[in-house]
């Protein structure tokens, strides 16, 4: 009996206390070393790290570039020719719904309401489509479609007067002339946006303003009086 409890005191003596085993902290360590060392290897094997990253960003920033210098072009026709169109409907707005307030010059029938419908349908119909692209393709075209329309509602306003008698008749032209109003206001903004973008691309200026002939309080282009 002596002899067994001296033996085991002699062994734990010779073997003394295990150590310690490792804490989670320490494991922890362990790991994030590890995975960084990963990191590293792959950054190195691959090719890619800071100069790498520089590089596809400014590769990115091309292909924007690109996409909207492609659809700058089509997007200034398409002003330019909605322009032309909506000039005769302005004009004849104008006679119903003169901007200075005035007395109507002109009667309202259901033939020109179908005119001025045809128009606006079909330029309405023109701006449905909207591409991805930049922020300031993006303005331009929310902007011009906006206006499109607003004029579209005011033609509305317009037909709605026709089959009421005065003085609602009148008090329908007059909101309808303030609608059209809002969007000269609102198309001259977008115009603006798309001369900038046009000067900014090498294009030089690009005049696209809705003519009225009358002050609307329209944003005018290079320094010309506002709202013509």
């Amino acid at each position: 009996m002596t002899r067994t409890v001296r033996s085991r005191a002699t062994k734990a003596a010779v073997w003394g206390t295990p150590p310690p085993r490792p804490t989670g902290r320490v494991w922890a360590g362990f790991l994030t070393a590890f995975l960084l060392g990963l990191a590293v290897a792959f950054l190195i094997a691959s090719g890619t790290g800071p100069d790498a990253t520089q590089r596809r960003i400014a590769e990115l920033e091309r292909e924007d570039a690109a996409r909207d210098a492609a659809q700058l072009g089509p997007l200034t026709d398409q002003a330019k020719d909605t322009r032309d169109r909506l000039a005769p409907v302005l004009a004849a707005m104008a006679q119903a719904a003169p901007l200075d307030g005035s007395a109507p010059q002109a009667p309202l029938t259901a033939d020109v309401m179908n005119g001025w419908n045809d128009v606006l349908s079909a330029a309405e119909k023109s701006y449905e489509q909207a591409p991805s692209a930049g922020n300031g393709i993006n303005v331009a075209r929310a902007g011009l479609r906006t206006a499109v329309q607003q004029l579209a509602a005011a033609v509305r306003g317009f037909e709605t007067a026709l089959g009421v008698a005065e003085p609602v008749r009148s008090t329908l032209v007059t909101l309808a002339g303030e609608q059209r109003t809002l969007a000269l206001r609102t198309w001259s903004v977008a115009a603006v946006q798309l001369d900038v973008i046009n000067i900014d691309a090498g294009r030089g200026h690009v005049h696209v303003q809705l003519s009225t002939g009358a002050d609307t309080g329209a944003i005018a282009p290079d320094g010309a009086p506002e709202g013509r």
